[in-house]
């Protein structure tokens, strides 16, 4: 059995430890959190005994000696439990945002390459048959993407109202809804075309004085081949909205979700036709077989440091875009 520890007890922490509560070749050995009650909820739900709830990350290793552990903290938290696990060689799983800037991904690149485990980042779209027919059709055709548009809606009212959450925290949330949230949006963007993103300008409100947690974000995108990208996210609509539609040569690609439900594709031919694209969902590989896979196998991780240094390097450039109303260069990695 593919022995496995869970750092973060949260929501989606919880969520993914049911996922391998069901996976036939992994078990769950060891949960750390700072919060004592997600540790005892967290023993209760999958049968672990005391001594297998750590208060820290540190502490469950040589306890419980994994051959992987899945980190689902805030993200201004990840970096130093990374670090401890690679240098450990523990594989590891990471939920998104995997780092706060490209300073901290380019320290976990190096330490990646220093240790013989592998990191496997969490942006799950990398594994949905919808947004992998996108990658193939820029990655096995001759199409070129020419112009995008795009937008994620979600309802963060909630978290403003009550102020407490760590989201609004710059100390464990990194920065706002963008990063937190849209990352996805501009990861996808970047993983299923391919495209170098040369200059951005943006737009942004925040919901603090000190301007660090952004509400909403108007971004414009200028990549190395030409194409153009206008993409929008807000923390402040009724309800959740995803869509992202490509253009090339041969017509475009459009994918689209409400309510974090699976997404929908959609084929626009040259004339301007739609057709929807029939995707079999079913298919779907889950997120912890990806990672026993690439425990166990050697398998490369669906998504990757390199794809998390390039969303990274992006983010840096649309936050200082934003904050200095200036067209900022990305930097290339």
């Amino acid at each position: 059995m593919t022995r496995l520890a869970l750092v973060g007890a949260g929501g989606f922490g919880t969520h993914l430890a049911h996922a391998v509560d069901a996976h036939p070749t992994a078990t769950l050995v060891a949960v750390a959190d700072v919060d004592p009650t997600a540790r005892t909820e967290a023993a209760a739900t999958f049968g672990l005994e005391s001594d297998a709830c750590f208060e820290t990350d540190a502490d469950c290793y040589e306890a419980a000696d994994p051959d992987g552990v899945i980190v689902a903290t805030p993200p201004a938290l990840h970096l130093p439990q990374l670090r401890r696990a690679l240098e450990r060689d523990c594989h590891v799983l990471c939920e998104k945002p995997v780092v706060c800037d490209l300073a901290e991904a380019r320290t976990l690149a190096a330490l990646a390459d220093a240790s013989e485990a592998t990191v496997m980042a969490g942006y799950q779209r990398h594994l949905d048959p919808a947004f992998r027919a996108g990658y193939d059709r820029w990655h096995d055709g001759d199409a070129e993407p020419t112009f995008v548009t795009g937008e994620l809606t979600q309802n963060w009212h909630h978290h403003f109202e009550r102020g407490t959450d760590w989201r609004l925290d710059p100390d464990l949330g990194g920065r706002g809804h963008l990063f937190s949230v849209g990352t996805h949006v501009l990861e996808s963007l970047l993983w299923m075309t391919g495209l170098t993103p040369e200059r951005v300008t943006a737009q942004m409100t925040f919901y603090d004085d000190e301007r660090h947690i952004d509400t909403q974000a108007a971004v414009t995108i200028r990549f190395e081949n030409g194409a153009l990208a206008s993409l929008a996210d807000t923390a402040t609509a009724a309800t959740e909205r995803e869509r992202l539609r490509i253009w090339d040569d041969d017509g475009a690609f459009e994918l689209s979700a409400r309510d974090w439900d699976r997404p929908t594709a959609t084929l626009i031919d040259a004339a301007g036709a739609e057709s929807p694209l029939e995707v079999d969902h079913e298919s779907a590989r889950g997120t912890i077989d990806a990672f026993v896979d690439v425990i166990d196998a050697g398998a490369e991780p669906p998504a990757t440091v390199t794809d998390v240094c390039r969303v990274s390097a992006l983010l840096d450039a649309i936050y200082e875009a934003a904050e200095t109303g200036d067209s900022v260069a990305v930097d290339r990695v």
